[in-house]
């Protein structure tokens, strides 16, 4: 604590002589651009492709990477001592081939972070600087330096120490070369850099990609290949520790549909440490100064457990929660009294749109809890979907802990949880292990074991269509249903705080969003009041915006939306909304033709070389989509044999299932469509089996039914 209140002291005191404005920045730049461009990196004269790639849509002839960091140790009179300081430059260099308008959209703009002198959370001057360098290359070879007066300040409106700017690249066109840049020029203070992440992929084939990485040996570097990504060459240059890696002709590119990078593409992660900073837990394995190539698993693992088993301080709850945790008393059950807080923890945070408590705070409050109710726990780590497996874990920073009751029931951090039942989708089927002893853990005894997952039939979203023919439109009247994981990130969007305290604050003598607060009465409702007005103009905006994106675009106008369950007490949460769609009804002479496909959602459309696929598919979780249309056909009108025919489908394998089938019932045209996903991770040699039904799925939503005139 003293020596935080020195650094503090010394921040304030520095503030005066730390300035940096925009022509100390352009210096900043002219440096940067002069050594940049001036390196020799042959593989950026390289302008031969080989023929094998002239129908992408771009290929990145050369990629390099270079990552330095120093350490330097300041000594200050106002510190009584060393503040230690990393001075980082990552710079990222690309040289691609553009060969087609989506290549060329994609490159022709760049937003960026041009400087940013801000302070850390503990209040010492921090330095981050930013430039972007992009020089065009056309097919004579001509060479054009994008000018500094291309570039435009892009602050407007927007507050802090960031300072930003956009880039529309000039005469840049299909066929031509784009050579840019990115140099990231990084000060921190009594902190670590974040990690570094090298993938061995892209969207593009890869002609030449280098990395060199120069590390003061003083500091801690951890890396961990994964995936088969190559590994480094490691060497030392004097004080540093070098870490080299070339690959030539990375021909494979990262998929979009059905993909996780982190559990398919081969990658490094690199972190490097300092070996002992004041301000923050220092891992035992970062304690070590120099290289530690992918090291054993099980002693980042214990990195993991330490700081959690030598958490010693007692949380102090506040009244409301301190009320919570009276009324479980009462509840019979231990999974009665640790849902209960938890689902209080869940309401907090749908109703604040944040955890109600971070990941490492809800580890030690949730157990205090549990201990005050007398209900036995263990204790587990395990990491997400998109961090790599417990088993080859590479900071401790990248696990994360659970509470696992006596029944093995779990309860999970706050941040993508939907309600004490359900197991947010990130952790579901990930490898874990937890331990029962109550105190000084870190070094076990530990049982591994496998999170349960879900199936199809947990994680549904059923649509129910009404809809009617008014001259050239179409009113829609449309109800969207789910459960399980496909309530995750939906719930907040839709529901005003008030609403969704009258539903979930009920076990807890909620009866307004005021009561949510922990502040006086008055400040409490004039919060209240704020999110009331902030909520009228949010949800109608993200209504509107959920209509263009079930449709591809934006109704002739809404007649309402209304939430119509919160999906409080593992019920499944529902709305409602009433518009007006043209574009889906067109005369033909005395006919009508529908675009009745239109009106089932968005669906997957595969192209190009992503038809061909080499990878297992890996989605987020099991899960099953559902609509059942009902339009009204006019008066008049029958719809034409031929056009029921052809809204019938049966897909079902092993992967996935499609069901679409028409009808005609009570003056109705009845459609009901149905879409499957039955594993979480599908095996490549099933892609043609996946594909089939993406395809049939695609094409159903151009199908259009003929209304004959009687």
């Amino acid at each position: 604590m003293k020596k935080l209140f020195t650094l503090l002291l010394l921040a304030v005191i520095a503030l005066p002589t730390l300035a940096f404005d925009d022509n100390d920045y352009q210096k900043f730049v002219k440096e940067v651009k002069q050594d940049v461009w001036g390196r020799n990196l042959p593989q950026f004269n390289n302008r031969t492709i080989p023929a094998q790639y002239k129908n992408e849509s771009a290929v990145i002839l050369a990629r390099y990477e270079e990552l330095t960091v120093d350490l330097s140790k300041k000594f200050n009179v106002f510190a009584l001592g060393n503040l230690k300081q990393n001075t980082a430059v990552y710079l990222k260099r690309y040289l691609i081939k553009i060969n087609d308008k989506a290549a060329l959209d994609k490159f022709s703009t760049f937003d960026f972070r041009t400087y940013d002198r801000s302070f850390n959370e503990f209040m010492l001057r921090e330095d981050h600087r930013t430039v972007l360098g992009v020089r065009v290359i056309k097919a004579n070879g001509t060479v054009k330096e994008v000018s500094s007066d291309e570039y435009q300040d892009d602050n407007e409106g927007k507050k802090g120490q960031e300072k930003r700017a956009k880039l529309a690249v000039p005469d840049l066109q299909v066929g031509d070369l784009i050579d840019y840049f990115t140099y990231d020029f990084d000060v921190i203070k009594e902190d670590n850099l974040d990690p570094t992440l090298f993938i061995f992929r892209a969207d593009y084939p890869i002609l030449d990609y280098q990395i060199h990485c120069a590390i003061d040996k003083k500091l801690c570097t951890q890396y961990r290949t994964m995936n088969g990504a190559p590994d480094f060459k490691s060497g030392q240059n004097g004080d540093n520790i070098t870490l080299d890696a070339h690959v030539k002709n990375i021909d494979k590119t990262l998929p979009d549909y059905a993909f996780n990078p982190i559990a398919q593409a081969p990658f490094t992660l690199l972190y490097v440490t300092n070996t002992n900073v004041g301000l923050y837990y220092t891992p035992e394995s970062a304690k070590q100064k120099g290289l530690q190539a992918n090291p054993d698993a099980k002693v980042i693992q214990k990195d993991a457990w330490q700081p959690w088993s030598d958490y010693k301080l007692k949380w102090t709850l506040y009244k409301k929660l301190n009320k919570v945790v009276k009324d479980a008393k009462k509840l019979k059950t231990d999974e009665e009294k640790a849902d209960y807080v938890y689902n209080y923890m869940v309401m907090q945070t749908l109703l604040f749109k944040r955890p109600y408590e971070n990941a490492y705070n809800f580890s030690t409050l949730f157990p205090s809890i549990l201990d005050r109710l007398k209900v036995e726990y263990g204790r587990g780590i395990t990491t997400s979907l998109y961090n790599e497996p417990l088993d080859q874990l590479i900071n401790y920073s990248d696990a994360t802990r659970f509470i696992i009751l006596k029944n093995g029931k779990c309860y999970f951090p706050l941040k993508q949880s939907v309600g004490a039942n359900i197991i947010p989708s990130i952790y579901q089927n990930r490898d874990a292990l937890r331990t029962d002893k109550p105190k000084k853990f870190a070094k076990g005894p530990f049982t591994s074991f496998r999170i349960a997952g879900s199936n199809a039939s947990d994680n549904i979203e059923t649509v129910d269509i009404d809809a009617a023919i008014d001259g050239g439109m179409m009113n829609i009247r449309r109800q969207n249903t789910m459960s399980g994981c496909e309530k995750e990130d939906i719930i907040p969007i839709y529901t005003t705080a008030e609403e969704l305290v009258k539903a979930w604050g009920k076990p807890y003598e909620f009866t307004t969003f005021s009561d949510a607060y922990n502040y006086k009465e008055s400040e409490a409702k004039a919060r209240a009041a704020e999110r009331a007005e902030q909520d009228k103009k949010d949800i109608p905006e993200n209504f509107a915006k959920e209509i263009k994106a079930y449709h591809d675009k934006a109704p002739v106008k809404i007649n309402g939306t209304k939430v119509l369950n919160f999906g409080e007490n593992n019920l499944p949460f529902s709305y409602t909304v009433d518009y007006q769609m043209d574009g889906l009804v067109k005369k033909a002479g005395r006919n009508i033709v529908v675009s009745v496909g239109q009106l089932f959602g968005q669906q997957t459309h595969i192209e190009g070389k992503a038809r061909k696929r080499d990878m297992d598919l890996i989605y987020d979780y099991p899960r099953s989509y559902s609509v059942t249309l009902n339009l009204n056909i006019p008066s008049g009108y029958s719809v034409a044999q031929e056009s029921l025919q052809k809204l019938n489908n049966h897909i079902d394998n092993e992967a996935v299932r499609l069901t679409t089938k028409a009808e005609i019932s009570d003056g109705k045209l009845v459609i009901i469509f149905q879409k499957v996903y039955k594993q979480q991770r599908v095996p490549v040699a099933k892609w043609e089996q996946v594909l089939s039904m993406l395809d049939r799925a695609y094409e159903f939503t151009s199908q259009q039914i003929i209304l004959k005139k009687k």
